[in-house]
């Protein structure tokens, strides 16, 4: 850790050489120390910096289950956290789905009448509104009963979350948290909840659906807005592909 009177190590000075002292002595201070990293830091590129998906531990198998759902016109129900976060996230989950042509809806838990998270008794009555699977946005990850439930009622439920875990994740058919599991795959940890569910987003769609064909090419970066508010407002590092999501959108 470098205060802010330290010497610059010379090794590192010259690998920062085409930046002036102050800038090179701001990126060293973030913990940026290599001629790459002050690329990806100083200009991130949507195209270079933003990680395959499908890196992330379950995605390949909760992209599939989204687009079976989508094919299949079952009952989807996006659960989103009601912050600045799980907001943007659950909204660009139902831009995606409207766009892709799924049978959805999207709910959002009362915030002093039933609290953060996922929860039995909303569980009960999506499945009674005929729910069959539920993608949970920044949110989820410690909601072992809830999950549980969902299960028992015939509901496969995704979890998106960026939270910490505790000592039991929870029975879900997927889980898409990369600070969830220590043998997590993908290399970036410190997505906001909506980046999470944007990820999710970008692997269906490479995944593909019926009528994807309908969807342009990068259309997935028209999500970007609302995953860079998420992304500024839950005060996530700005960082690797926070930067990106951040500039981009």
């Amino acid at each position: 850790m470098f205060t802010l009177h330290d010497a610059i190590d010379e090794t590192i000075r010259k690998e920062l050489s085409a930046y002036d002292d102050l800038t090179a002595s701001l990126l060293v201070r973030r913990g940026v120390t290599t001629k790459e990293e002050a690329v990806a830091f100083l200009n991130p590129s949507y195209e270079e910096h933003i990680h395959d998906p499908f890196l992330m531990l379950d995605m390949a198998k909760a992209a599939s289950r989204v687009a079976e759902a989508i094919n299949s016109q079952e009952r989807i129900t996006v659960w989103s956290d009601y912050d600045c976060d799980g907001i943007p996230g659950g909204s660009l989950m139902h831009d995606f789905l409207k766009k892709a042509g799924a049978n959805f809806t999207n709910y959002i838990p009362h915030r002093h009448l039933e609290g953060y998270g996922v929860n039995v008794n909303g569980i009960e009555t999506l499945a009674k509104e005929g729910t069959t699977l539920i993608v949970t946005v920044d949110s989820g990850i410690t909601d072992v009963e809830a999950v549980a439930r969902a299960r028992e009622l015939g509901i496969d439920v995704i979890v998106t979350d960026h939270h910490l875990p505790q000592e039991t994740l929870p029975d879900a058919f997927a889980i898409l948290n990369p600070n969830a599991r220590e043998e997590e795959t993908y290399p970036y940890k410190s997505l906001c909840g909506a980046g999470v569910a944007w990820k999710l987003v970008c692997a269906v769609l490479a995944h593909g659906f019926i009528g994807r064909e309908l969807i342009p090419v990068g259309w997935e970066k028209w999500l970007l807005d609302l995953a860079g508010i998420a992304t500024i407002a839950d005060m996530v590092p700005l960082t690797g592909e926070n930067r990106v999501i951040a500039k981009y959108g």
